[in-house]
């Protein structure tokens, strides 16, 4: 279905004030992405942060003396974030959409960063934006997308709990991993109490899915899976006290790790944000 991209930017800015509040495994997730970044860093000197939101990576790596360009569609975004890197000389800030970075040339970026909604929230052109950030790569991507397996289980608790039926958004999540607030209508109901009760659009990939793009655009895999799925299976009341003891939140992040490694390598990924991770390389750099 067509995107109504301007609907999208006021959700994207009804959204901005609270885009760094983290509930429940968000602040995992986070934290599992920081780890990943960390790791890509070596050789690095130019970053394109695309859906950058309001700067929780942008502007640290900044801070780090990284020359980074913070992209984002909300117009309200990027304000928050400007605001916050008053006095930083070495960010750049331009608006846009992820679907069309026509803005750089090919391989302009030593890393792309490309994390959280900004691919999975372009819906049936989610391919594309992901497409066009490994186009501006030069040498190392990282993106995170929603992961099928959670969106259909999350479609089916919802339906479940408010209408005690199964409705038509969760086959069609099974089938083609898409969603469009306009597609059915009993997504209306699907949608109530969350920003604005509109979900936008969004496509939620599977690994193989999302392996298959990021190949076909010349990349190399690296790390390709779950990111978080353990803190999603303990769930938020098991957190708390983890989430409360800074040194016992370090040996869960790396329990998590391993789980995503070594127990369920494709799973679905933490509750909050989203929960598929890749990484990839250029090939021949």
């Amino acid at each position: 279905m067509r995107i109504n991209f301007d609907q999208e930017e006021k959700w994207w800015d009804a959204k901005a004030a609270n885009e760094e509040r983290d509930l429940a495994d968000e602040v995992v997730n986070r934290a599992l992405r920081w780890r990943e970044i960390e790791r890509q860093l070596e050789n690095v000197e130019t970053i394109l942060d695309v859906g950058a939101g309001t700067g929780v990576f942008s502007i640290p790596l900044t801070q780090r003396g990284f020359s980074v360009t913070h992209l984002d569609f909300s117009s309200e975004m990027l304000a928050i974030a400007r605001q916050k890197a008053n006095g930083l000389r070495n960010i750049s800030f331009a608006q846009g959409n992820a679907v069309n970075l026509s803005q750089f040339a090919d391989r302009s970026f030593d890393l792309v960063l490309n994390l959280d909604g900004a691919i999975s929230f372009c819906g049936s052109e989610a391919g594309r934006a992901l497409s066009e950030s490994c186009r501006v790569t030069r040498k190392k991507l990282i993106v995170t997308v929603s992961h099928r397996a959670w969106m259909v289980a999350c479609f089916t608790i919802v339906s479940l709990l408010r209408e005690k039926r199964l409705f038509p958004a969760v086959y069609e999540m099974i089938k083609t991993g898409q969603w469009h607030q306009e597609q059915y209508p009993d997504n209306a109901l699907l949608s109530k109490g969350v920003t604005q009760d509109y979900l936008g659009a969004l496509k939620a990939f599977l690994p193989d899915e999302l392996r298959k793009i990021i190949v076909q655009s010349g990349m190399r895999i690296l790390r390709l899976g779950g990111l978080g799925s353990l803190a999603n299976l303990c769930g938020s009341e098991v957190l708390k006290p983890v989430l409360e003891d800074k040194v016992l939140f370090q040996e869960f992040l790396n329990l998590c790790e391993d789980f995503d490694k070594e127990i369920l390598p494709e799973g679905p990924g933490t509750k909050e944000r989203a929960g598929l991770i890749a990484v990839a390389e250029r090939i021949g750099v």
